[in-house]
């Protein structure tokens, strides 16, 4: 068990944190049971005054119940004794869901007589509404009809009587039931008691006024009745409105300070008892935070010694090993290694750091000799592309010339020869230059718009004689419905392997025909796949050389390159283009039936038509540019260069053409003359063109001159240093005579001048 502990830290560490594990587990233990003390307590706190607040509310509404009743008893509202019975009805299931425990029979005794007295007020309100309707029966129903029955009878005793005496004893009379009335309706209603003794005051006087009136009998019995039977009636009312007050005033209210007494004294006791679960609550909280601070401390001491051990043992360690590792990350190996002889795991890292020193050194040798073979890899390639261009100028710049004097037709046989040779060095050189580009990862893809329809015109344009000169059909096909479809992508790398594909099609092929067909299939909204495929009817491939196909200078057979030629770099460049495309070439093929090149795009469309080439627009207006009366100086250390150069630029009709050996020999002759183009070549002796630019450039005649670089460096970064010197416009060599046109173009018409 110990030489576990000792060959692990693993093992160590899951000791130390099952330790802290137990301990954490006991306080968790303890701490569970305290915290459910502690939560039962707030839930009867909780619980309690809910209760508390229930029953406060219930008193509220209890008094306000009671004061509906009194507006009850001024209007009679139905709606407002409909109120009265909704809160009464809401009151008794509120009291109804409140519900306590055992241990609190006196909070239950209370809750028993408010009960109580809710039942009573519940049949009192039954009661209620009788009373209120013999009482507003009486007051607003049978009173008022004598009234208006004995006012009636006196207005018309009144009409008859013809003395006027007599009509101002009636007079009297009807004011008399006037004021009677009147007294009586503000004594019932309004609870004015001073009135009540002037009713029966008025009812006395009545009776007396009667005895003295003359008229007809009939009408004096009458009115006598009138006043017997609103005396008799209104001492109903009295009785009747000292039930119904008494109801209200008396019962019904002192049923609710009842109820209001109660309910504050089972508050009180509600209080009482949270003060107990409150203070018992503190004892358990003051006990839970003792044991608390007792495990913190523990924590805390066995945390403290946890690091010091893991300091000590681990952290130290690995700081050192840290240390050595940043000083091999540096590149100095000479570091010290602590800690070889540990048998756990820090002694493993100690051993692994051990064994990376060793590799780096290895590593760092492996890549000196990497990067010395890299640096003569891409000196050598920019050397042989300079040193064979070079002398490619002179060839095809001479066969060129030759081809513009009189040849018998073995010459013009022997010259076109020496021409394709030339030309087919040339693409070799030119394969071998973007193989290398790809490899190093210098090619960068440009992303314009594509029109199909001009590219494959531009393909059928471009291979259609040398099918025709074979004797095999060529055939260029698409989707019929999208002919003017229009994408994103690298024009020029597409184009590079489209014409790969076809070149090589129709070069092994024999008989039969070519098809490039091209399928378009729409994805989501303006994105497309399309799929490009090259097929024919040639020599096709055998199964068992198709892995290798796609190899750097490899062809199906050495045969093959007997017989039809090339480096088999051809199919290597466009499928590492197509890789560079997020694509990738694949091939079905058939020995002597066939094969079938095929790779898939995903592009998106767009309706930007492609703008229109520079050098178009330039061929539209060439025929009508006038060059004689441009000055040309021609820097080019190379005598066959001067003279290539010197015979090209003199087609052009340019009759004042100077020539310079070396960037001295230029700066010179612009010091003392005037020249509206300069052809720098790159690599001079004495001093070499980019030099000899800045300085020109500082020549205040000079200073917006077109400069157009000549050099057999066709590297981007060869172009780029061209024109961070300040010169304009760049010429590969061999030179081409449409790229020196489309220079002179672009720099030396009139608008230029």
């Amino acid at each position: 068990m110990l030489n576990i502990f000792s060959k692990s830290i693993a093992a160590k560490m899951s000791l130390a944190l099952l330790l802290l594990l137990l301990a954490l587990s006991a306080s968790f233990f303890v701490m569970d049971k305290r915290l459910k003390t502690i939560e039962t307590a707030f839930i009867e706190i909780s619980r309690i005054s809910n209760y508390a607040v229930s029953i406060l509310r219930i008193n509220k509404d209890i008094v306000e119940m009671q004061r509906d009743i009194s507006v009850y008893g001024n209007s009679g509202s139905k709606s407002v004794f409909n109120k009265i019975e909704d809160n009464f009805q809401s009151i008794k299931k509120r009291l109804g869901n409140i519900n306590f425990n055992q241990n609190e029979a006196n909070s239950q005794v209370y809750l028993d007589s408010m009960s109580e007295l809710l039942s009573r007020y519940d049949e009192n309100l039954a009661v209620l509404t009788k009373r209120y309707e013999v009482r507003a029966h009486l007051i607003y129903q049978v009173l008022p009809s004598i009234y208006t029955n004995a006012i009636a009878e006196l207005e018309t005793l009144k009409s008859k009587s013809i003395n006027t005496e007599d009509k101002l004893s009636i007079a009297e009379l009807t004011n008399l039931w006037h004021s009677m009335h009147h007294d009586a309706y503000q004594f019932l209603s309004k609870k004015d008691y001073s009135k009540r003794a002037k009713v029966n005051t008025t009812l006395r006087l009545l009776n007396q006024k009667l005895q003295v009136l003359q008229g007809p009998a009939i009408t004096l019995d009458k009115m006598s009745q009138f006043t017997a039977n609103y005396q008799q009636q209104f001492s109903k009312s009295i009785q009747a409105n000292r039930h119904y007050l008494s109801l209200v005033n008396v019962v019904m209210a002192g049923d609710a300070i009842e109820f209001s007494t109660l309910s504050n004294q089972l508050r009180e006791l509600s209080l009482s008892r949270l003060k107990q679960i409150k203070s018992e609550a503190e004892k358990t909280v003051s006990n839970s935070e003792r044991i608390l601070k007792l495990l913190a401390i523990g924590v805390v001491i066995y945390i403290v010694a946890f690091a010091i051990a893991f300091h000590l043992q681990i952290s130290h360690a690995i700081k050192r090993l840290t240390v050595s590792f940043k000083y091999f990350l540096s590149g100095d190996l000479s570091a010290k290694i602590y800690d070889l002889n540990r048998k756990d795991e820090i002694g493993v890292l100690a051993n692994a750091a051990e064994r990376f020193r060793v590799l780096s050194k290895d590593l760092a040798d492996a890549k000196q000799s990497a990067e010395r073979t890299a640096k003569v890899k891409s000196e050598f390639l920019a050397n042989m592309s300079h040193e064979i261009r070079t002398p490619m100028n002179g060839v095809l710049g001479m066969a060129r010339q030759l081809s513009r004097t009189p040849l018998s037709a073995e010459q013009a046989k022997m010259l076109n020869i020496i021409k394709s040779s030339g030309a087919s060095l040339l693409v070799i050189i030119n394969d071998i230059l973007d193989l290398s580009k790809i490899e190093a990862a210098k090619v960068e893809l440009e992303s314009g718009p594509i029109e199909l329809s001009s590219l494959l015109n531009e393909l059928t344009h471009l291979f259609s004689q040398q099918a025709e000169n074979k004797g095999i059909e060529l055939f260029i096909t698409t989707t019929p419905e999208l002919t003017d479809f229009i994408f994103l992508g690298d024009e020029t790398r597409l184009k590079q392997v489209l014409i790969n594909l076809l070149g090589n099609a129709i070069k092994f092929t024999h008989r039969g025909s070519v098809l490039l067909n091209v399928i378009i299939e729409e994805v989501v909204n303006d994105e497309f796949k399309v799929t490009f495929s090259v097929s024919d009817t040639g020599i096709g491939i055998a199964n068992e050389q198709l892995d290798s196909l796609f190899d750097a200078f490899s062809q199906a057979d050495a045969s093959i390159t007997r017989r039809f030629g090339g480096t088999g770099l051809g199919l290597t460049i466009s499928s590492k283009l197509l890789h560079l495309m997020n694509s990738s070439l694949k091939v079905e093929s058939e020995p002597d039936k066939g094969s079938m090149f095929y790779f898939e795009l995903n592009v998106t469309r767009t309706f930007i038509t492609p703008a229109i080439s520079e050098s178009l627009l330039e061929e539209s207006s060439e025929k009508s540019v006038d060059f004689s009366h441009v000055t040309a100086l021609v820097v080019e250390d190379n005598d066959i260069n001067q003279v290539v150069i010197e015979s090209m630029l003199a087609e052009f009709n340019i009759k004042s053409i100077s020539l310079a050996d070396d960037g001295e020999q230029a700066i010179a002759q612009c010091e003392i003359g005037a020249f509206d183009i300069i052809f720098m070549d790159m690599q001079m002796p004495v001093l070499g063109g980019p030099e000899a630019t800045l300085k020109i450039r500082k020549l205040p005649a000079y200073k917006h001159t077109p400069i157009v670089a000549l050099t057999a460096n066709v590297l981007a970064a060869d172009k780029q240093r061209c024109f961070e010197a300040g010169m304009n416009d760049f010429i590969g060599k061999p030179i081409k005579f449409e790229n020196l046109k489309r220079v002179l173009v672009k720099w030396c018409s009139q608008h230029h001048q």
